[in-house]
């Protein structure tokens, strides 16, 4: 029996997206040297070239994918969206907005200089700034706002912009990486040092994060001699040993468990169950060859949970001010916001939604849990009832308009989907136990809506896109090099001499506010710190909202 896989990849859109997909995602894994393409770009190069043999798939998968995308986004930046917006985050708002809006007003420069339609302009705008945000409000206004079109006119339009952000893509990720390299040597600043300074700055334990992320226990016996700095001394002298990094969970004196208190006084012969990780054991006072073994100090349950800060009191607190190993016998192994790892820092203000990696005595973590929020639910079952009704009520908000005069601006699916995300988000922020979701199902959500999306947007350039190289694609490439530059040069300038950020921050930040996570790995190895982090987590959220508006307008305007 011969099978034409031609005719079959035609009759099925299953077929042909999957087969897409398996081929972008084996071509993202590929290395040559250290370079890796990554798993978006490997999609969205099989299918432009599958697009160039003549495939295509219906409109309706494209929706699928890119609703998907964009509410999955709305969840993640909802936690911090309000909050930030209304509290700490007007430097980081105010560099996402002036390089989005010098990204757009560049684009139509570039666009007028070189005579292009608004399609080919927004697909430049989303491809230099590697922003697929972009790239679906822009698609998502050709529908909403271009409904006297022809079908066939706005497919055209669509195919442009997917033609335009293809052709750019690789010029802006390449170009942003390489500013990234060398304009620390150009500005003759050592990342590494830039990152040490803020951390010095703000207290940052880096010592604590290269650390073996596993706390543990170990009692001594204190003696006459080797401990003769504790004896006599009360706990909160001793500053629970916080000097060393570790906390006293459990005194035993004459057979007797005794609690940890402040006023208790040390005396010789009290054997001590101290926390802490290894290199900490080892800066203590104790005498190491006191260690013994007691059942009563050593076997009681230590557990690891993730809190999220939901207390509208602990908004704006620091990690300092919480008292985790004093006042909570409890240690601090990570911080996340908006999806993205932060370097532990006791000068750090908590923002709702954060999730805090915190180990400790049970008893004591479920303490610190209710003081400053919930223990993060674990569990596997989504609740997919609130998930279906928020995206739902997203596909509502799109419909609404205004009009103003003969222009009628609406929403979108993608501005409503949006939309709908952040308030789920921020809902699930201030309960855990609201519209719960397994943030490696957000994850799956998101990457296959994305790449689903990016399976159409290639199929839909892979038949123009070799028209276009051979009619403008050397002007088309540098008009998307200076989109990409001009922006990142001026969010640097305004960060730098207006706002006197820290250059590695900076560079975060600007890194953030093009949403690019393989810049912001790049940039850490090049600090080796976690430090650009906590600019790319202040900046992403609003780039999000912004990116999409701005795909949007180039269509609109």
């Amino acid at each position: 029996m011969d099978i034409d896989l031609a005719a079959l990849l035609q009759a099925s859109d299953v077929m042909l997206l999957f087969l897409a997909l398996g081929m972008g995602l084996l071509i993202g894994k590929l290395r040559i040297g250290s370079f890796q393409l990554g798993a978006t770009p490997g999609v969205l190069l099989s299918a432009i070239l599958l697009g160039a043999w003549g495939f295509d798939l219906e409109a309706q998968t494209e929706s699928l994918g890119f609703m998907l995308f964009i509410f999955c986004v709305g969840i993640e930046a909802g936690p911090n969206f309000f909050s930030n917006f209304l509290q700490d985050g007007a430097r980081y708002i105010s560099i996402a907005a002036i390089m989005v809006l010098t990204a757009v007003a560049v684009t139509n420069g570039v666009a007028h200089l070189l005579g292009l339609d608004e399609g080919l302009a927004a697909g430049m705008l989303a491809g230099s700034l590697t922003s697929t945000p972009t790239l679906v409000g822009a698609q998502d206004a050709v529908a909403q706002q271009m409904s006297h079109l022809g079908n066939d006119e706005r497919r055209m339009i669509v195919s442009q912009i997917s033609v335009g952000y293809a052709m750019t893509y690789l010029v802006g990720l390449l170009g942003l990486l390489l500013v990234l390299r060398y304009l620390p040597k150009a500005l003759r600043f050592d990342p590494k040092e830039q990152a040490r300074q803020l951390a010095r700055d703000r207290g940052m334990d880096r010592e604590r994060r290269r650390n073996v992320r596993t706390p543990i226990l170990r009692a001594y016996e204190i003696r006459q001699g080797g401990d003769h700095e504790i004896i006599g001394r009360t706990l909160g002298e001793l500053g629970i040993f916080q000097h060393a990094g570790l906390i006293v969970e459990r005194v035993k004196r004459d057979g007797e468990l005794l609690e940890p208190e402040f006023e208790l006084v040390v005396q010789e012969g009290d054997k001590v169950a101290l926390v802490g990780y290894p290199s900490s054991h080892a800066r203590s006072d104790v005498d190491r060859s006191a260690e013994v073994y007691d059942p009563d100090l050593l076997e009681f349950r230590m557990d690891s949970a993730r809190v999220v800060v939901t207390n509208p009191d602990m908004i704006g607190a620091t990690l300092g001010d919480l008292e985790l190993e004093t006042r909570y016998g409890c240690l601090v192994d990570g911080v996340t916001r908006a999806q993205v790892d932060l370097p532990v820092d006791r000068s750090m203000r908590l923002d709702r939604g954060d999730v805090l990696e915190v180990s400790g005595e049970r008893n004591r973590l479920q303490k610190f849990a209710r003081k400053i929020g919930a223990i993060e639910q674990e569990s596997d079952v989504s609740d997919l009832m609130t998930f279906s009704f928020f995206f739902f009520g997203g596909l509502i908000l799109g419909q609404f308009s205004l009009l103003l005069g003969e222009l009628r601006v609406t929403l979108g699916n993608a501005g409503g989907l949006l939309l709908a995300g952040i308030l789920m988000g921020f809902f699930r922020a201030r309960n855990p136990m609201f519209g719960y979701i397994p943030q490696g199902a957000i994850n799956v959500l998101k990457d296959l809506g994305l790449n689903i999306f990016m399976v159409s947007v290639g199929l839909s350039a892979g038949g123009d896109i070799v028209t276009a190289l051979m009619e403008s694609g050397a002007a088309i490439l540098l008009g998307g090099a200076c989109i990409m530059l001009v922006p990142l040069t001026v969010g640097y300038l305004y960060g730098a001499l207006v706002l006197k950020m820290n250059p590695i921050l900076l560079l975060g930040a600007l890194t953030g506010a093009m949403t690019s996570t393989p810049a912001l790995k790049t940039l850490n190895e090049m600090s080796d710190s976690a430090v650009p982090a906590l600019g790319y987590a202040g900046t992403y959220t609003f780039a999000n909202v912004f990116l999409t508006l701005g795909g949007a307008s180039i269509i609109m305007l």
